[in-house]
């Protein structure tokens, strides 16, 4: 689609900010201004990211954090970035696993790999293609050139992107990240890929905006 210039001026215009930047006193309430500030924002803190993170402003950094900053934090280091639960050590009734739950995850491919060609690694999986088949594909590779019809092996790619919280934060950008993240995530896959095809599914639940009327798909409680 060809832009006019109106159009991508307001393309390239960053929305305004919709509440100024704020400092949260750490310095002066230690762990406490930090468990107000997680339970008013839900940036779910537990006693241990309050312990650290408190360290880390008041006896490393000496200055009060930005609730920016902290909400950066909070997403940065959350189970969907970093799978402190999926790779970590449980004990279950005083006994430690030896497996962790992403260990039960792969256990899947272990006790039957059959077509797998890539699983688990390259934040992507691949199945066995049907063989050598006709595609048309740059004649010189990694820069501009022409494109031509070559006999290659290729193999069918899949991965999937979910966005659920940085969608629900920022759309537009959330949305802009989830569709790049997924093109990445398929093109650093093995020795590379071509995107076929995307799909897109959403599951919302009930927003239960104050002074708003319900939006129809919101079930209601009597």
């Amino acid at each position: 689609q060809v832009y006019g210039s109106d159009t991508a001026q307001g393309l390239a215009s960053p929305p305004p900010p919709v509440a100024p930047v704020t400092t949260v006193d750490v310095l002066g309430g230690g762990a406490d201004a930090l468990r107000a500030i997680s339970d008013e924002r839900g940036y779910a803190f537990d006693e241990e990211d309050v312990a650290y993170y408190t360290s880390v402003f008041v006896d490393k950094l000496k200055r009060n954090p930005t609730d920016v900053e902290l909400f950066d934090i909070a997403q940065s280091n959350s189970e969907h970035s970093r799978h402190w639960m999926f790779n970590g050590e449980f004990t279950i009734d005083g006994v430690t696993r030896k497996e962790t739950l992403f260990d039960f995850v792969r256990d899947t491919h272990k006790a039957n790999p059959r077509n797998s060609v890539i699983a688990f690694k390259d934040n992507s999986s691949a199945i066995r293609g049907l063989g050598p088949v006709q595609a048309v594909l740059p004649i010189k590779p990694g820069g501009p050139s022409g494109v031509a019809p070559s006999t290659v092996d290729l193999d069918l790619l899949l991965t999937a992107e979910t966005h659920n919280f940085p969608c629900a934060v920022a759309p537009y950008p959330g949305a802009e990240t989830g569709a790049g993240g997924r093109l990445r995530d398929t093109h650093a896959t093995g020795q590379g890929s071509f995107v076929g095809m995307g799909t897109a599914g959403y599951c919302v639940g009930n927003l239960n905006m104050p002074e708003h009327p319900p939006e129809p798909w919101e079930v209601t409680q009597s």
